[in-house]
């Protein structure tokens, strides 16, 4: 009877102490978390772009016909004022065109003395009349062919001829237009960048920019805003926009690569840690997992502008929400997890 008793006890106590290791090893196997509540943060929505910086004005030089270079008063690098001679070209056939034209002159002057006087029919006056207008046309053309002046202030970049050699309505030395020399205006700046569209529709023209160059630390440049394109890119769906900024002492290299911050001001949205969002293989959204009673509960979310280590919220959470920024990656729907630590 005794031994009957004894039996019965060993088997109670063995049941028990399997179910309590049974217990814990159930409790082992959930996952500890650590957690970290939504909150609604001051957010500067600096727009940044990479952009390319243009001169503001350029222009190949050439004559609108054939004909040989006589001199060229300008080198490679110096620096021209508007209206400034950068070229006289052979001015043989000017020569005689000058003196038809100082003939047609003095012709007209005289036929609107013989007008006035009555010496001469109005059919006579606009026969005059009209061969020295006729004249002076012809005239200004070839002078301005004859002799190339600046059409703008700036810096001389190429030089293709030299004095006595003949200038040909075509492109030659690997230039892509007929050109005797290259000017470009970069006392001022054009920055050109794509962006996408949903910030097209944040910026307006007149908005304030700032310039900054990998290669001049510390430098900064202001510009603004000129022109936003009306349209989209149909291949890239990027929106061009231009922004003007005057080059300080030409720090900047035309056609260098430039850095762009436009500012937006500041608002106030939902932020939470980049590492704790999560990307569904099968349809490319984003989610996290949030800690409701104990279960990590998948909620899909839409990701914004990433500040620092954080990205902006635009929908799928509600700020004091607690999400699960370490643990998540194995987690799954509905698993049973517990909190290690809170942020």
């Amino acid at each position: 009877m005794r031994i009957k008793f004894l039996l019965i006890v060993t088997i109670i106590i063995t049941l028990i102490g399997c179910g309590s290791k049974k217990e814990a090893q159930k409790e082992e196997e959930i996952k500890s978390v650590t957690v970290q509540k939504v909150e609604r943060k001051v957010v500067k929505n600096n727009l940044l772009f990479t952009g390319t910086a243009y001169p503001w004005e350029e222009t190949a030089l050439a004559a609108q016909i054939a004909s040989r270079v006589r001199k060229i008063f300008v080198k490679e690098g110096d620096y021209v004022r508007q209206g400034q001679l950068l070229v006289q070209m052979d001015d043989q056939q000017l020569t005689q065109i000058e003196m038809q034209f100082n003939d047609a002159k003095r012709d007209f002057e005289r036929a609107e003395k013989l007008k006035i006087e009555g010496a001469i029919s109005e059919q006579q006056y606009e026969k005059f009349k009209l061969a020295y207008e006729t004249l002076k046309t012809n005239y200004e053309k070839i002078l301005e062919n004859t002799q190339l002046r600046a059409p703008f202030s700036g810096v001389i970049t190429a030089k293709y001829l030299n004095d006595g050699e003949l200038f040909l309505m075509a492109p030659a030395g690997g230039r892509s237009v007929p050109a005797i020399l290259h000017l470009m205006n970069v006392s001022e700046l054009k920055i050109k960048i794509s962006i996408n569209e949903f910030d097209a529709y944040k910026i307006k023209v007149g908005q304030k920019a700032i310039i900054t160059s990998d290669f001049l630390p510390g430098e900064v440049f202001s510009g603004y805003v000129t022109r936003i394109s009306p349209v989209v890119d149909p291949v890239s769906k990027k929106v061009e926009l231009e922004i003007r900024v005057p080059n300080r002492g030409n720090k900047i290299k035309a056609y260098s690569f430039v850095r762009v911050e436009i500012d937006l001001g500041e608002t106030q949205d939902l932020l939470i840690p980049t590492s704790a969002i999560l990307t569904d293989p099968m349809t490319q959204k984003n989610y996290v997992y949030v800690y409701q009673d104990g279960k990590a509960k998948k909620k899909f979310v839409v990701k914004g502008k990433e500040v620092n280590d954080e990205s902006v919220i635009r929908s799928g959470l509600n700020e004091g929400e607690k999400i699960i920024v370490e643990g998540q990656s194995n987690l799954i729907d509905g698993e049973n997890v517990k909190i290690y630590r809170s942020l």
